[in-house]
C-alpha cells in the first residue's frame, strides 16, 4: 500500500487567506483598527485602557499567528505548538465576535438589524462562518 498523500490545494489555499487575513488585521489591529475579533473585545470591555491594552496583545496574537501559518507552508510545523495555541485563541475570539456581532450586537439578528436588512445580515454572518470553518480546518 502506498502512502496517503496530505497535500490538499484547498488547504494550502485557505492556509494562504487565513494566513494572510490574519497578518493584516493585526497590523490593523496595532493601527487602531481591527477586524471582527477587535470589535468583540471593544463590545465585551468597558475601559477603554484595558480595552487599548487587550486589542494591542490581540493584534499581535492575529500578526504572529497569520505569519507562522504562511511560515508553515514553507517550513513545516517546525515552529511548534505556539501556533496552534494562538490559533485556538483566535479561534475562541472568534466565536466570541460572532455571538456579539451578528446575534447580540446593533444591527444583528436578535437586535432588529436583520429585519431591516436580511441579506446584509445574512452575508456578514455567512463570511465569519467561513472565516470560521477556515480556522476550523486548519487547526488540523
Amino acid at each position: 500500500m502506498g502512502k496517503a498523500n496530505n497535500f490538499s490545494v484547498g488547504k494550502l489555499l485557505l492556509q494562504i487567506a487565513v494566513g494572510a487575513m490574519l497578518t493584516v488585521a493585526g497590523i490593523w489591529a496595532l493601527q487602531g483598527g481591527g477586524d471582527a475579533g477587535v470589535a468583540a473585545i471593544r463590545h465585551i470591555i468597558e475601559a477603554r485602557n484595558v480595552e487599548s491594552i487587550l486589542c494591542i496583545i490581540f493584534g499581535v496574537i492575529e500578526l504572529i499567528a497569520g505569519v507562522f501559518l504562511i511560515l508553515d507552508i514553507f517550513l513545516g510545523d517546525r515552529l511548534g505548538g505556539l501556533g496552534k495555541i494562538l490559533m485556538m485563541i483566535i479561534l475562541i475570539v472568534w466565536i466570541i465576535a460572532i455571538v456579539l456581532i451578528d446575534f447580540l450586537g446593533s444591527g444583528s439578528l436578535f437586535n432588529h438589524g436583520s429585519h431591516w436588512n436580511f441579506l446584509n445580515w445574512l452575508y456578514n454572518f455567512a463570511y465569519h462562518l467561513i472565516v470560521l470553518g477556515a480556522i476550523l480546518v486548519l487547526q488540523n
